[in-house]
């Protein structure tokens, strides 16, 4: 299995050694755009689309592009998510670590269950959208690393041609 793709905004060709005919071409074929509005799929609970519109307004701060309209749907997911482990979390909370069933043995309570499938999950799409430590790191690593290439006397110095 090999290295997971990763977008061509965030791509470092320092490290991956593409040529710039690759690049054109990746860039040219990959998918752009997002919608302005980027309101809350109606299916979504209420908690989901309040980490929905929690998320696009982060997204929207990173100042690149992420989000594509491809992406909605894992969006909503991860958002449906987190919904749900935070309903499971409360109602563990209330109840024990443990029960004993009809039969007088002794269960792990179900909300548990729903806290790691559901964490499971989150974890999942979170790699996925950049929202982990890793993935912020990659952005902005890319990032800083492209505003030092456009920027003429950084990229003379970089180069160790200057003195």
């Amino acid at each position: 299995m090999g290295r997971k793709p990763v977008p061509i905004g965030v791509l470092d060709n320092k490290t991956d050694r593409r040529t710039k005919e690759q690049l054109e071409a990746r860039a040219a074929n990959e998918p752009t755009g997002c919608s302005d509005e980027l309101k809350p799929p109606k299916e979504l609970s209420k908690e989901a689309k309040k980490e929905w519109r929690r998320l696009v307004k982060l997204y929207r701060e990173l100042n690149i592009s992420i989000l594509n309209d491809l992406d909605l749907g894992l969006l909503a997911a991860y958002c449906e998510s987190r919904a749900v482990f935070i309903e499971a979390q409360k109602m563990w909370q209330t109840g024990e670590l443990y029960y004993t069933d009809k039969k007088g043995e002794r269960r792990e309570n179900p909300w548990i269950k729903i806290m790691d499938r559901e964490g499971l999950n989150i974890a999942k799409y979170g790699e996925q959208l950049a929202l982990s430590p890793v993935g912020r790191a990659r952005i902005g690593t890319a990032k800083a690393k492209k505003e030092l290439e456009d920027d003429p006397m950084s990229a003379l110095l970089q180069k160790g041609k200057f003195g």
